[in-house]
């Protein structure tokens, strides 16, 4: 069944994950209340990556390391922001890792591609201080359509690894949606800022793309269209896939603090 077999009701459904948990609040109440934990816990660094009065981004560094986990948060690219990211951060330190959580501007008050502008900008301002291959992008549900943007960008390095979390990569289907009040896509600009149809461009970082038994059917399809035309290009690795049972679209967040997880891409 594809997409278009959808009724606009079935459709907009099938793109609310809200629909299959019972209390969306609940889980964005815990993202707040342990971010603001985190950063109180652990020193993080507030840094401007660009003019943009949203073009900041959150930096924890742990001295013990040169690996860096960037993290883009989800949100339909409507709510949501880089204090939400960190409350990853505890986790990630204790496995080792340096830090990012990425801030980029919302719709409607600036276009998607701003926000694609943006993501991309915030890695290449890391990039500066940490190398391409000591890289961990993590993006989840929107954040992973920001991701693999950077991954599609034939002028990106090759990442240690990418990790895509329950993520949008063909919007022609948001276009139908009420998503697209804010998010304001044509079908033109729905297919240019799809990562799918770039694929070709990106080159060989390894990836894992993940979700949960617990999503929409088309929340579903997206990740393993991707990850299969992923692997159907020439030269590259094989993108892993991994449905975790009885984790939602929200909860699949806390499987990202386990190593085995993130080391996921390369396994």
């Amino acid at each position: 069944m594809t997409w278009h077999s959808y009724s606009a009701a079935e459709l907009e459904r099938e793109y609310t994950p809200a629909s299959r948990v019972e209390n969306i609040q609940m889980y964005l109440d815990e993202y707040a209340h342990a971010g603001q934990a985190s950063r109180q816990k652990i020193s993080h660094a507030k840094l401007q990556y660009g003019t943009h009065d949203d073009a900041w981004l959150w930096l924890a560094e742990n001295a013990t390391s040169q690996k860096l986990i960037v993290f883009v948060h989800g949100g339909f690219w409507r709510r949501l922001s880089a204090d939400d990211g960190t409350f990853l951060t505890p986790g990630w330190h204790d496995l080792g890792f340096n830090v990012a959580s990425i801030n980029y501007s919302l719709c409607p008050d600036e276009s998607l591609s701003t926000l694609v502008n943006q993501t991309s900008q915030a890695i290449d301002f890391l990039l500066e201080r940490y190398a391409p291959e000591e890289i961990t992008l993590i993006g989840h549900s929107a954040g992973a359509q920001l991701v693999a943007m950077k991954l599609c960008d034939p002028k990106s390095p090759k990442f240690g690894g990418a990790i895509m979390v329950s993520g949008i990569f063909d919007l022609a289907p948001i276009v139908n949606t009420s998503v697209n009040e804010a998010v304001k896509l044509t079908s033109q600009t729905a297919q240019s800022l799809s990562p799918i149809n770039f694929i070709a461009d990106a080159q060989d970082t390894p990836i894992a793309v993940i979700w949960g038994e617990n999503e929409t059917d088309e929340f579903k399809r997206q990740s393993t269209d991707f990850a299969n035309a992923w692997t159907s290009i020439k030269n590259h690795s094989r993108a892993k896939q991994k449905e975790f049972g009885s984790r939602n679209h929200f909860d699949i967040l806390y499987e990202l603090l386990s190593q085995d997880v993130i080391d996921l891409p390369s396994a």
